[in-house]
Protein backbone atom coordinates (compact mmCIF):
# COMPACT_ATOMS: atom_id res chain seq x y z
CA UNK A 1 0.00 0.00 0.00
CA UNK A 2 3.06 2.29 0.00
CA UNK A 3 2.19 3.46 -3.52
CA UNK A 4 -1.23 5.04 -2.53
CA UNK A 5 -3.22 6.98 -0.01
CA UNK A 6 -3.76 5.65 3.50
CA UNK A 7 -7.06 6.08 2.77
CA UNK A 8 -7.19 3.54 0.66
CA UNK A 9 -5.45 0.70 2.92
CA UNK A 10 -8.99 -0.90 4.20
CA UNK A 11 -6.98 -3.61 6.07
CA UNK A 12 -5.89 -0.51 8.44
CA UNK A 13 -8.32 -0.96 11.36
CA UNK A 14 -8.64 -0.89 14.51
CA UNK A 15 -8.88 -4.19 16.78
CA UNK A 16 -12.82 -4.53 18.00
CA UNK A 17 -13.18 -3.68 21.52
CA UNK A 18 -12.28 -6.13 24.33
CA UNK A 19 -12.69 -6.04 27.64
CA UNK A 20 -10.75 -3.34 29.56
CA UNK A 21 -11.44 -0.32 31.49
CA UNK A 22 -9.80 2.32 33.32
CA UNK A 23 -9.65 2.73 36.88
CA UNK A 24 -9.57 6.24 38.40
CA UNK A 25 -7.87 5.29 42.15
CA UNK A 26 -6.58 7.85 45.14
CA UNK A 27 -3.70 6.39 47.72
CA UNK A 28 -3.18 8.08 50.65
CA UNK A 29 0.85 8.13 52.48
CA UNK A 30 1.83 5.27 53.90
CA UNK A 31 3.09 7.68 56.76
CA UNK A 32 0.61 9.95 58.29
CA UNK A 33 -2.09 12.53 57.30
CA UNK A 34 -0.08 15.54 57.92
CA UNK A 35 3.41 17.23 56.97
CA UNK A 36 5.53 20.20 57.64
CA UNK A 37 8.57 20.94 55.31
CA UNK A 38 11.96 19.05 55.37
CA UNK A 39 9.63 15.77 56.31
CA UNK A 40 9.13 12.90 54.25
CA UNK A 41 5.88 11.97 52.01
CA UNK A 42 5.47 8.07 51.34
CA UNK A 43 3.03 6.74 49.01
CA UNK A 44 3.17 2.84 48.16
CA UNK A 45 1.84 1.60 44.74
CA UNK A 46 0.09 -1.67 45.64
CA UNK A 47 1.55 -4.65 43.80
CA UNK A 48 -0.24 -8.19 42.60
CA UNK A 49 -2.89 -7.19 40.96
CA UNK A 50 -3.44 -8.93 38.43
CA UNK A 51 -3.92 -7.87 34.98
CA UNK A 52 -3.02 -4.08 35.45
CA UNK A 53 -1.49 -1.03 34.90
CA UNK A 54 -0.48 2.46 36.19
CA UNK A 55 -0.99 5.29 33.69
CA UNK A 56 1.58 7.48 35.40
CA UNK A 57 1.23 9.91 32.41
CA UNK A 58 -2.80 10.51 33.38
CA UNK A 59 -1.10 10.30 37.26
CA UNK A 60 -0.78 13.42 39.71
CA UNK A 61 -0.22 13.88 43.34
CA UNK A 62 -2.78 16.29 45.07
CA UNK A 63 -2.25 18.25 48.57
CA UNK A 64 -3.20 21.14 50.55
CA UNK A 65 -0.77 23.47 51.76
CA UNK A 66 -1.68 25.62 54.73
CA UNK A 67 0.79 29.24 55.31
CA UNK A 68 0.36 28.99 59.37
CA UNK A 69 3.38 31.90 59.17
CA UNK A 70 2.35 35.43 60.47
CA UNK A 71 3.29 36.84 56.94
CA UNK A 72 2.21 35.79 53.52
CA UNK A 73 4.61 33.49 51.07
CA UNK A 74 5.68 33.03 47.66
CA UNK A 75 6.45 29.58 46.04
CA UNK A 76 9.26 29.82 43.89
CA UNK A 77 8.69 30.53 39.79
CA UNK A 78 8.21 26.53 39.44
CA UNK A 79 5.81 26.64 42.08
CA UNK A 80 5.11 23.59 44.67
CA UNK A 81 7.52 20.97 43.08
CA UNK A 82 10.27 23.48 44.05
CA UNK A 83 9.75 22.68 47.53
CA UNK A 84 10.53 18.99 46.67
CA UNK A 85 13.81 18.27 47.65
CA UNK A 86 14.82 14.85 46.54
CA UNK A 87 12.26 11.88 45.15
CA UNK A 88 13.25 8.83 46.12
CA UNK A 89 11.76 5.49 44.38
CA UNK A 90 12.23 1.87 45.42
CA UNK A 91 11.06 -1.21 43.77
CA UNK A 92 10.86 -4.30 46.40
CA UNK A 93 14.59 -3.98 48.30
CA UNK A 94 16.05 -2.13 45.30
CA UNK A 95 16.41 1.87 44.37
CA UNK A 96 14.88 2.67 40.93
CA UNK A 97 15.59 6.21 41.59
CA UNK A 98 16.90 8.54 43.63
CA UNK A 99 17.82 11.73 42.73
CA UNK A 100 19.02 14.70 45.09
CA UNK A 101 18.67 18.30 44.35
CA UNK A 102 15.35 17.30 42.23
CA UNK A 103 13.74 20.92 42.47
CA UNK A 104 16.89 22.26 40.91
CA UNK A 105 16.80 20.42 37.97
CA UNK A 106 13.05 20.80 37.63
CA UNK A 107 13.75 24.69 37.84
CA UNK A 108 16.19 23.98 34.67
CA UNK A 109 13.92 21.79 32.78
CA UNK A 110 10.96 24.30 33.73
CA UNK A 111 13.51 27.24 31.96
CA UNK A 112 14.29 25.15 29.17
CA UNK A 113 11.23 23.83 28.18
CA UNK A 114 7.91 25.75 28.86
CA UNK A 115 6.83 29.38 28.42
CA UNK A 116 5.65 32.13 30.67
CA UNK A 117 2.08 32.04 29.15
CA UNK A 118 2.19 28.35 30.44
CA UNK A 119 4.10 29.25 33.95
CA UNK A 120 1.06 32.40 34.28
CA UNK A 121 -1.87 30.20 33.34
CA UNK A 122 -1.96 26.36 33.87
CA UNK A 123 1.11 26.42 35.92
CA UNK A 124 -0.02 28.64 37.79
CA UNK A 125 -3.91 26.61 38.41
CA UNK A 126 -2.12 23.69 38.86
CA UNK A 127 0.97 23.76 41.03
CA UNK A 128 1.29 27.32 41.71
CA UNK A 129 3.66 28.28 39.49
CA UNK A 130 4.71 32.07 38.01
CA UNK A 131 5.66 34.01 34.80
CA UNK A 132 8.28 35.54 36.85
CA UNK A 133 10.93 33.97 39.53
CA UNK A 134 8.57 34.04 41.55
CA UNK A 135 4.94 32.24 41.93
CA UNK A 136 1.77 32.01 43.79
CA UNK A 137 1.17 34.05 47.01
CA UNK A 138 0.34 32.03 49.65
CA UNK A 139 -1.73 34.91 52.23
CA UNK A 140 -0.76 34.38 55.88
CA UNK A 141 -3.35 31.70 57.21
CA UNK A 142 -4.16 30.43 53.66
CA UNK A 143 -4.25 27.47 52.36
CA UNK A 144 -3.75 26.51 48.81
CA UNK A 145 -4.63 23.41 46.76
CA UNK A 146 -2.02 22.20 44.51
CA UNK A 147 -1.82 18.96 41.81
CA UNK A 148 1.57 17.98 39.77
CA UNK A 149 3.00 14.99 38.19
CA UNK A 150 5.79 13.38 38.87
CA UNK A 151 7.90 14.76 36.04
CA UNK A 152 11.67 14.05 35.44
CA UNK A 153 11.39 10.21 37.11
CA UNK A 154 11.84 7.24 35.28
CA UNK A 155 7.86 6.85 36.17
CA UNK A 156 7.04 9.25 32.68
CA UNK A 157 8.44 6.68 30.51
CA UNK A 158 6.25 5.92 27.50
CA UNK A 159 5.18 2.69 28.86
CA UNK A 160 2.49 1.56 31.47
CA UNK A 161 4.18 0.16 34.55
CA UNK A 162 2.70 -3.31 35.22
CA UNK A 163 1.11 -3.63 38.75
CA UNK A 164 0.87 -7.30 38.43
CA UNK A 165 4.46 -7.80 39.85
CA UNK A 166 5.13 -9.13 43.55
CA UNK A 167 7.24 -5.95 44.09
CA UNK A 168 6.02 -3.17 45.80
CA UNK A 169 6.36 0.41 44.51
CA UNK A 170 7.37 3.10 46.85
CA UNK A 171 7.73 6.74 46.19
CA UNK A 172 9.47 8.83 48.85
CA UNK A 173 8.78 12.73 47.95
CA UNK A 174 11.50 14.54 50.47
CA UNK A 175 10.51 18.31 51.08
CA UNK A 176 12.94 20.79 51.61
CA UNK A 177 13.75 23.52 54.44
CA UNK A 178 11.03 26.76 54.12
CA UNK A 179 14.16 28.66 54.45
CA UNK A 180 15.53 27.21 51.18
CA UNK A 181 12.77 26.59 48.88
CA UNK A 182 9.87 29.44 49.51
CA UNK A 183 9.94 32.91 49.21
CA UNK A 184 8.97 34.27 53.11
CA UNK A 185 9.97 36.25 56.12
CA UNK A 186 13.44 35.65 57.76
CA UNK A 187 11.60 33.95 60.75
CA UNK A 188 9.80 31.13 58.87
CA UNK A 189 10.12 27.78 59.83
CA UNK A 190 9.42 24.30 58.67
CA UNK A 191 6.59 23.48 61.53
CA UNK A 192 4.88 26.98 59.77
CA UNK A 193 4.11 24.64 56.93
CA UNK A 194 0.96 22.12 57.26
CA UNK A 195 0.89 19.90 53.97
CA UNK A 196 -2.32 17.59 54.57
CA UNK A 197 -5.10 15.74 52.57
CA UNK A 198 -2.29 14.35 50.41
CA UNK A 199 -3.15 11.60 47.82
CA UNK A 200 -1.41 9.91 44.61
CA UNK A 201 -4.14 10.44 41.86
CA UNK A 202 -3.55 7.30 39.64
CA UNK A 203 -5.26 6.10 36.61
CA UNK A 204 -4.90 2.36 36.39
CA UNK A 205 -5.95 0.42 32.97
CA UNK A 206 -7.65 -3.16 33.90
CA UNK A 207 -6.93 -5.37 30.99
CA UNK A 208 -9.56 -8.43 29.84
CA UNK A 209 -7.74 -11.62 29.89
CA UNK A 210 -8.29 -12.09 26.63
CA UNK A 211 -5.87 -9.11 25.92
CA UNK A 212 -3.51 -9.79 28.56
CA UNK A 213 -2.85 -13.30 27.26
CA UNK A 214 -2.01 -11.41 24.16
CA UNK A 215 0.55 -8.52 25.54
CA UNK A 216 2.37 -11.56 27.52
CA UNK A 217 2.63 -13.60 24.64
CA UNK A 218 4.30 -10.64 22.49
CA UNK A 219 6.70 -10.05 25.38
CA UNK A 220 8.89 -12.86 25.47
CA UNK A 221 8.09 -13.43 28.91
CA UNK A 222 9.33 -10.29 29.85
CA UNK A 223 7.93 -6.68 30.38
CA UNK A 224 11.08 -4.61 29.97
CA UNK A 225 10.91 -0.71 30.20
CA UNK A 226 13.86 1.73 29.05
CA UNK A 227 13.48 4.69 31.28
CA UNK A 228 15.52 7.94 31.60
CA UNK A 229 16.76 8.72 35.03
CA UNK A 230 19.52 11.30 36.83
CA UNK A 231 21.96 11.27 39.11
CA UNK A 232 23.28 14.17 41.41
CA UNK A 233 26.89 15.77 41.99
CA UNK A 234 27.41 18.67 44.20
CA UNK A 235 30.78 20.35 44.12
CA UNK A 236 32.21 24.06 45.44
CA UNK A 237 33.38 27.12 43.92
CA UNK A 238 35.39 29.27 46.37
CA UNK A 239 35.02 33.30 46.02
CA UNK A 240 39.03 32.92 45.32
CA UNK A 241 38.41 30.42 42.70
CA UNK A 242 39.41 30.42 38.73
CA UNK A 243 38.90 26.85 37.41
CA UNK A 244 36.99 24.01 39.39
CA UNK A 245 37.04 19.95 38.53
CA UNK A 246 34.67 17.56 39.78
CA UNK A 247 34.93 13.40 39.97
CA UNK A 248 31.52 12.76 39.43
CA UNK A 249 31.33 9.13 40.77
CA UNK A 250 29.15 8.49 37.50
CA UNK A 251 29.00 4.30 36.89
CA UNK A 252 26.03 3.39 34.29
CA UNK A 253 26.19 1.84 30.60
CA UNK A 254 24.24 4.80 28.85
CA UNK A 255 25.06 8.47 30.61
CA UNK A 256 23.41 10.82 28.08
CA UNK A 257 24.20 14.16 28.91
CA UNK A 258 25.24 16.73 31.57
CA UNK A 259 23.02 19.30 32.67
CA UNK A 260 25.17 21.88 35.27
CA UNK A 261 23.27 24.73 37.85
CA UNK A 262 26.16 27.01 39.24
CA UNK A 263 24.20 28.69 42.54
CA UNK A 264 25.38 31.44 44.94
CA UNK A 265 26.20 29.09 48.40
CA UNK A 266 24.60 31.40 51.00
CA UNK A 267 20.42 30.78 51.10
CA UNK A 268 18.20 34.26 50.77
CA UNK A 269 15.54 33.49 53.16
CA UNK A 270 13.33 36.54 51.69
CA UNK A 271 14.41 35.63 47.79
CA UNK A 272 14.88 33.20 45.51
CA UNK A 273 17.39 30.25 46.30
CA UNK A 274 16.25 26.99 43.88
CA UNK A 275 15.66 28.56 40.86
CA UNK A 276 18.62 31.49 40.95
CA UNK A 277 21.43 30.30 38.69
CA UNK A 278 24.87 32.26 37.73
CA UNK A 279 26.72 32.18 34.80
CA UNK A 280 29.64 33.16 36.55
CA UNK A 281 32.76 34.69 34.24
CA UNK A 282 32.80 31.28 32.71
CA UNK A 283 35.42 31.04 29.85
CA UNK A 284 35.13 26.83 29.02
CA UNK A 285 33.25 23.20 30.22
CA UNK A 286 33.85 20.39 29.10
CA UNK A 287 33.44 17.01 30.43
CA UNK A 288 36.24 13.67 30.19
CA UNK A 289 35.55 10.40 30.51
CA UNK A 290 38.11 8.12 30.79
CA UNK A 291 39.94 10.07 29.37
CA UNK A 292 37.92 11.22 26.36
CA UNK A 293 37.40 14.66 26.23
CA UNK A 294 33.34 15.71 25.59
CA UNK A 295 32.85 17.32 23.38
CA UNK A 296 35.78 17.39 21.16
CA UNK A 297 36.17 21.09 20.61
CA UNK A 298 35.60 23.19 23.66
CA UNK A 299 32.10 24.96 24.41
CA UNK A 300 32.92 28.84 25.15
CA UNK A 301 31.54 31.11 26.96
CA UNK A 302 33.53 34.47 26.01
CA UNK A 303 30.24 37.30 26.63
CA UNK A 304 31.08 40.15 29.05
CA UNK A 305 28.77 40.97 31.88
CA UNK A 306 26.76 43.78 30.05
CA UNK A 307 26.81 41.38 26.37
CA UNK A 308 23.51 41.02 25.17
CA UNK A 309 24.82 37.69 23.18
CA UNK A 310 26.26 36.29 26.54
CA UNK A 311 25.47 32.87 26.88
CA UNK A 312 24.37 32.12 23.33
CA UNK A 313 26.73 29.14 22.33
CA UNK A 314 25.68 27.48 25.73
CA UNK A 315 21.84 28.11 24.93
CA UNK A 316 22.67 26.80 21.54
CA UNK A 317 24.10 23.63 23.11
CA UNK A 318 21.16 23.26 25.19
CA UNK A 319 18.54 23.70 23.12
CA UNK A 320 20.45 21.00 21.14
CA UNK A 321 20.31 18.91 23.85
CA UNK A 322 16.72 19.29 24.19
CA UNK A 323 15.98 18.86 20.68
CA UNK A 324 14.88 22.22 19.33
CA UNK A 325 17.48 24.21 18.32
CA UNK A 326 15.54 24.83 14.74
CA UNK A 327 12.02 24.66 16.46
CA UNK A 328 12.12 28.18 16.15
CA UNK A 329 8.08 27.07 18.06
CA UNK A 330 10.04 25.57 20.99
CA UNK A 331 8.55 27.57 24.15
CA UNK A 332 11.00 28.52 26.85
CA UNK A 333 11.10 31.41 29.22
CA UNK A 334 15.20 31.58 29.38
CA UNK A 335 14.85 35.65 29.82
CA UNK A 336 12.78 35.89 32.63
CA UNK A 337 14.29 37.75 35.59
CA UNK A 338 17.84 38.69 35.08
CA UNK A 339 17.66 36.62 32.38
CA UNK A 340 20.33 33.62 30.71
CA UNK A 341 23.12 35.81 30.71
CA UNK A 342 23.04 37.18 34.19
CA UNK A 343 27.13 36.85 35.38
CA UNK A 344 26.22 36.49 39.07
CA UNK A 345 22.55 37.70 40.41
CA UNK A 346 21.85 37.42 44.25
CA UNK A 347 18.60 36.29 44.08
CA UNK A 348 17.06 39.03 46.12
CA UNK A 349 13.92 39.41 43.85
CA UNK A 350 13.15 38.26 40.24
CA UNK A 351 15.05 40.95 38.48
CA UNK A 352 17.78 39.61 40.41
CA UNK A 353 17.56 35.77 39.27
CA UNK A 354 19.09 34.78 36.98
CA UNK A 355 18.27 31.50 34.92
CA UNK A 356 21.61 30.43 33.31
CA UNK A 357 22.01 26.23 32.77
CA UNK A 358 24.28 24.45 31.06
CA UNK A 359 23.18 21.01 29.13
CA UNK A 360 25.35 18.90 27.27
CA UNK A 361 24.46 16.03 24.81
CA UNK A 362 27.52 13.43 25.16
CA UNK A 363 27.06 13.09 21.03
CA UNK A 364 24.56 10.70 20.98
CA UNK A 365 22.78 9.31 18.33
CA UNK A 366 19.41 11.96 18.00
CA UNK A 367 15.89 11.19 17.32
CA UNK A 368 13.22 13.32 17.07
CA UNK A 369 11.01 13.82 20.25
CA UNK A 370 10.33 14.93 23.17
CA UNK A 371 11.71 14.58 26.41
CA UNK A 372 10.35 11.31 27.10
CA UNK A 373 12.21 10.03 23.65
CA UNK A 374 14.86 7.83 23.39
CA UNK A 375 18.00 7.66 21.50
CA UNK A 376 18.56 4.87 18.70
CA UNK A 377 21.48 4.42 20.38
CA UNK A 378 22.55 4.77 23.83
CA UNK A 379 24.53 7.11 25.06
CA UNK A 380 28.17 7.22 26.95
CA UNK A 381 29.01 3.78 28.78
CA UNK A 382 31.25 5.26 31.49
CA UNK A 383 31.24 1.63 33.78
CA UNK A 384 34.66 1.49 35.17
CA UNK A 385 36.11 5.02 34.31
CA UNK A 386 36.76 7.84 35.67
CA UNK A 387 34.35 10.49 35.13
CA UNK A 388 35.05 14.43 35.80
CA UNK A 389 33.81 18.05 34.66
CA UNK A 390 35.61 20.97 34.56
CA UNK A 391 35.03 24.50 34.35
CA UNK A 392 37.35 27.34 33.63
CA UNK A 393 36.72 30.81 34.41
CA UNK A 394 38.58 34.23 33.36
CA UNK A 395 37.97 35.41 37.28
CA UNK A 396 37.03 34.51 40.18
CA UNK A 397 33.15 35.12 41.70
CA UNK A 398 32.41 37.51 44.59
CA UNK A 399 30.81 35.06 46.32
CA UNK A 400 31.29 31.49 46.97
CA UNK A 401 28.84 29.12 44.56
CA UNK A 402 27.82 25.31 44.64
CA UNK A 403 27.72 23.58 41.26
CA UNK A 404 25.14 21.10 40.69
CA UNK A 405 25.70 18.37 38.21
CA UNK A 406 23.09 15.96 37.01
CA UNK A 407 23.85 13.09 34.46
CA UNK A 408 21.02 12.16 32.74
CA UNK A 409 20.96 8.42 31.81
CA UNK A 410 18.80 5.22 30.57
CA UNK A 411 18.20 2.49 33.14
CA UNK A 412 16.70 -1.21 32.40
CA UNK A 413 13.48 -2.53 34.31
CA UNK A 414 12.47 -5.76 33.64
CA UNK A 415 9.82 -7.92 35.13
CA UNK A 416 9.80 -11.50 34.87
CA UNK A 417 6.89 -13.04 34.00
CA UNK A 418 7.32 -16.51 35.22
CA UNK A 419 8.22 -15.26 38.66
CA UNK A 420 6.42 -11.74 38.90
CA UNK A 421 9.96 -10.05 39.94
CA UNK A 422 11.76 -7.04 39.01
CA UNK A 423 15.30 -6.72 37.75
CA UNK A 424 17.12 -2.93 37.30
CA UNK A 425 19.58 -2.56 35.27
CA UNK A 426 21.88 0.68 35.43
Amino acid sequence: MAATTQKLNYNAIPPRATSSRAIRNEIVPSNGSEFAMNQTIIFDVPANLNNTFADFQSSYIKLDFANNDGADLHFEGGGFPSCIRRIVLELGGQTLFSCDNWNVLYEIMLTLDTSISFRNNAGMRLFGAGGTHQGHTVVSGGTRKVCFPLVLTPLMANKYWPLIGRDRLRIRIELDTAAHSLIADAGVLDSDIKISNASLVMYNLELGSDVMSQVAAASGGQFRIAMPSYQHHQTALAATDTAAVATLGYSMSSLNRILVAQQRAATTVTGHNVGNRSRLKLNRFFVTIGGVKYPMRDIQETGLALDTGAGSEVLAEALISQRALCTWGHDSSVQVGAGFGAEEPDGSNSANTGTYAIDLDLESQRVAGGEGSLGLVAGVNCIGQVVQATFEYTDSPTAAHVINIFGEHTIMASLDLNTLTWAIAV
